[in-house]
């Protein structure tokens, strides 16, 4: 068995995923960021001969370590260690951003599974950029990186203090700022144009978004429901968001 405390001596921004779809959509999209995979003994997945044949370091070590490391024991036997990556402000995003953008900007999100999922579904629908605050809500854990499948590491990503600072900074740029609410005032997202510069704005199902935000945004959107059952959750309600943001906007 291989050192298990290695991974204890990780450089301080290189991160830690889990989770055998995640790490193998790196694998197959950004084999160079993966400096070494965890695993247990004797366990047999293609992922690992798929590694192997990139070249990736396999290390073998206890179940009980890889939970230690993942801080969950929903690993499925896969820990990769991967390299820093850089997050981004928002004046350097709109130093390079496309004219035809869409941005996902996540307010109190403290759910991982929801955040990872909402950075997978941003990723799948082509948005440029992902926004969050480091101060209100989750953070990019072991366990959001595996509820994105590895969009985590795919999409851009920017990681600030102040979300009502990163609003005035892209209407600078630009940008239309959207927030998802159910208001009055909403407009359906069913017939909603979206604007070429666009930053879209979800909150929680409990906090939702902050009232300064709210008040920050140009316009507001909502996603009528046909059903029995009246709401969805965020990620699930994102998710047709961007899918209908991108039918009538920015592509």
């Amino acid at each position: 068995m291989n050192d298990p405390h290695s991974y204890a001596r990780l450089p301080p921004k290189d991160q830690l995923i889990m989770g055998a779809h995640a790490i193998d959509e790196l694998l197959r999209y950004a084999p160079e960021k993966i400096i070494q995979i965890y695993t247990v003994q004797n366990k047999k997945s293609p992922l690992l001969q798929e590694a192997k044949a990139l070249g990736v370091q396999i290390l073998t070590v206890s179940e009980s370590t890889l939970t230690k490391m993942a801080g969950s024991d929903s690993h499925q036997g896969f820990v990769a260690h991967i390299r820093g990556r850089t997050f981004l402000d928002v004046e350097t995003f709109l130093e390079t951003a496309p004219e035809q953008s869409l941005v996902l900007m996540m307010d109190q999100i403290f759910d991982p599974q929801n955040f990872g999922a909402l950075i997978r579904s941003a990723e799948c629908f082509g948005a440029s950029a992902v926004v969050w605050s480091k101060n209100r809500g989750s953070d990019l854990t072991p366990t959001a990186s595996k509820a994105s499948s590895g969009a985590s590491e795919l999409i851009p990503l920017i990681r600030i203090s102040n979300l009502a600072s990163a609003v005035d900074a892209f209407k600078k740029g630009g940008f239309e700022i959207v927030a998802a609410l159910l208001d009055p005032k909403s407009e359906s997202a069913y017939t909603f144009q979206c604007p070429e510069r666009t930053v879209l704005i979800v909150g929680s199902e409990g906090e939702g978004i902050q009232p300064l935000l709210r008040k920050k945004a140009d316009r507001s959107v909502y996603l009528p429901m046909q059903g029995k059952i009246s709401s969805l959750n965020v990620a699930q309600a994102t998710a047709a968001l961007l899918a209908l943001f991108r039918r009538t906007g920015p592509r």
